[in-house]
């Protein structure tokens, strides 16, 4: 749609300056009418693929604020369009701001909410997408904001508290690699090159270290090359190629730590989406479809696709998860009785709600099982570097003598 940038007088005497998209020129007058503008001066011009990328980016807290301040607005009785404008003018992020102009005007061409979301479905996700829609079948628009507004906080904070527990092992690991590189680098070899200056016999490990460093920094360059074509060329097949990625995701599943936090990570996203779809009224298969146009993980994707086939076989949902290595006897025993009590609902929230603490358990404990861990490792390192200067210390002493 063409973009609008214009100067208009207020009903009160004020200069306003605007921007917003119309779908022509009819479109922006009728807008204008409404609103009781006086036009000043307009120019027109063709939308820009990079006029999205220019205004920034909306995070998800920003967009469950809108949804709840939406929500609050019409539980309100204030008509849909005046709300739309009342959050457009108290919006500071300029993306943001631009979607809901785009939302206003398909609101005032007669079209419904939802419908301007799929325009901007690059910042709405599909399940805020799909919960407008249902509210507005229903007319229950300011109960599925809610919704909407309380899912995307909770996903904040799962994501927020995934990447804590991810972090803190790779800063760790980044420290002890840092310092050991100094010692390697430039402390060693200046020990070690005092040493053969001097002629003192060197014992096994002490060459073995002396070889060790002159490689590192004969090589140093190289190697820090070859770390970053290496981490550039994971990074594009774990972004751009899906059966690469989800090899990635089982290597994760099968290590020691990072295995606990990907797994209760995916479970946790997996039960809260399905709560949150089957609780407002969106049948199964329909949810599925959601979450698979929704979830980033490709692993995650897999499982819905065969939990989805197994659906459609005429198979329970426990008894098609029975199959999969991810859902543990736990879960599979609480989604069963939620299938034969009718609060499959229930039992799903409990289930989000035990692996998200799950993940913040593991935040709070994951420092104090790395420490012991990072003491020994430590430890184990400078004391083979021990091992390695004292014998030609002592073999020095004994020449001294």
């Amino acid at each position: 749609m063409p973009v609008y940038r214009f100067q208009a007088l207020t009903p009160d005497g004020r200069m306003i300056k605007d921007q917003m998209e119309f779908p022509d020129l009819r479109s922006f007058y009728t807008y204008l009418r409404r609103e009781g503008l006086i036009l000043v001066r307009y120019s027109a011009r063709p939308a820009l693929p990079w006029d999205r990328f220019t205004l920034g980016r909306v995070s998800r807290p920003e967009l469950a604020e809108f949804c709840h301040n939406l929500a609050l607005l019409v539980r309100g009785g204030i008509p849909l369009p005046q709300a739309l404008k009342d959050l457009r003018e108290t919006t500071v992020n300029p993306r943001l701001k631009k979607a809901l102009g785009v939302l206003l005007a398909e609101l005032q061409a007669g079209n419904p909410l939802s419908r301007g979301m799929e325009k901007e479905r690059d910042l709405f996700p599909g399940i805020v997408r799909s919960l407008t829609a249902l509210g507005e079948e229903t007319g229950r628009l300011d109960h599925t904001l809610e919704e909407a507004s309380r899912h995307l906080r909770r996903l904040h904070e799962i994501i927020t508290q995934t990447k804590r527990a991810m972090l803190y092992p790779l800063f760790v690991l980044v420290a002890m690699s840092g310092a050991l590189l100094f010692w390697l680098l430039f402390v060693l070899p200046k020990i070690l090159n005092l040493f053969s200056q001097m002629r003192v016999a060197l014992p096994a490990p002490t060459r073995f270290l002396l070889f060790v460093t002159t490689f590192l920094r004969a090589h140093f360059l190289e190697g820090i090359l070859f770390l970053f074509v290496s981490l550039f060329f994971l990074w594009v097949g774990y972004r751009k190629f899906p059966a690469f990625k989800l090899r990635m995701e089982k290597v994760l599943l099968r290590l020691p730590i990072v295995s606990r936090i990907k797994r209760s990570s995916l479970l946790a996203f997996f039960f809260e989406y399905m709560a949150l779809l089957l609780g407002a009224g969106i049948d199964i298969l329909r949810s599925f479809d959601i979450m698979y146009s929704n979830i980033q993980s490709e692993l995650g994707k897999k499982i819905i696709k065969e939990l989805k086939e197994g659906v459609l076989r005429g198979e329970s949902l426990s008894s098609t998860a029975a199959g999969l290595p991810l859902f543990s006897p736990l879960d599979l025993r609480m989604i069963s009785v939620g299938e034969e009590t009718g609060t499959l609902v229930d039992q799903l929230r409990e289930l989000a709600r035990y692996y998200y603490e799950i993940i913040q358990g593991l935040v709070d404990t994951l420092s104090r099982i790395l420490e012991p861990v990072l003491i020994v490792i430590v430890g184990a390192i400078f004391l083979l570097i021990v091992i390695a200067l004292i014998g030609p210390i002592y073999e020095l002493i004994t020449q001294i003598h």
